[in-house]
């Protein structure tokens, strides 16, 4: 992959947190995240603990300190220090790994690994970006990649779960009798 960006030039896109996915071959959490305004996105690795807490999305109004995750913590830190956190940014490409920061309301920036960043940022409700010059870098198309089509793996994995309720229902009178069309066994 290219190299993206030396933090100098901080022009960005507004994305969207669009889904989690899970890689084929590595069964790696991905992100997916797509230009609110466009077909472009970005797919980014999340490691597991994090892919749980961007799946649970949004962070609930009024939650007591029982409810809390860890990533809400941050925000509350940001709160007791007088700031709120604005947004959530892939900022470049090195080395073919993403860099990310979270951003203060007074411009203050505070660089994290992609996956909690976007942890973060999803639970906080908080705007998501990614520079124009990783989109341009490795930016894919969304509809390309599926869009937001139903995943090919919840249906199958809904299909199972069809299959298992009726194999708890099923009798072994229920393969004993031939098939309503009259084909064979």
């Amino acid at each position: 992959m290219a190299e993206a960006g030396d933090g100098a030039q901080r022009s960005s896109t507004e994305v969207r947190f669009a889904r989690l996915a899970v890689h084929r071959m590595t069964r790696e959490p991905l992100a997916l995240l797509v230009e609110t305004e466009g077909d472009r996105c970005l797919v980014v690795s999340v490691r597991g603990p994090q892919a749980e807490v961007i799946d649970r999305g949004p962070r609930p109004a009024g939650e007591d300190a029982d409810g809390r995750m860890t990533q809400d913590l941050v925000a509350d830190l940001a709160a007791l220090v007088g700031r709120r956190l604005e947004r959530a940014t892939i900022t470049e490409l090195v080395d073919d790994r993403f860099r990310a920061e979270l951003v203060l309301d007074d411009g203050a920036r505070l660089p994290g690994r992609p996956s909690d960043v976007l942890a973060v940022g999803v639970r906080e409700g908080l705007r998501l970006e990614v520079a124009d010059a990783v989109l341009d870098a490795v930016g894919q198309s969304f509809s390309a990649l599926g869009g937001d089509r139903a995943e090919p793996a919840r249906e199958a994995a809904e299909e199972v779960q069809r299959m298992r309720a009726f194999l708890e229902e099923a009798t072994v009178e229920d393969f004993e009798r031939p098939p309503a069309d009259g084909g064979p066994v």
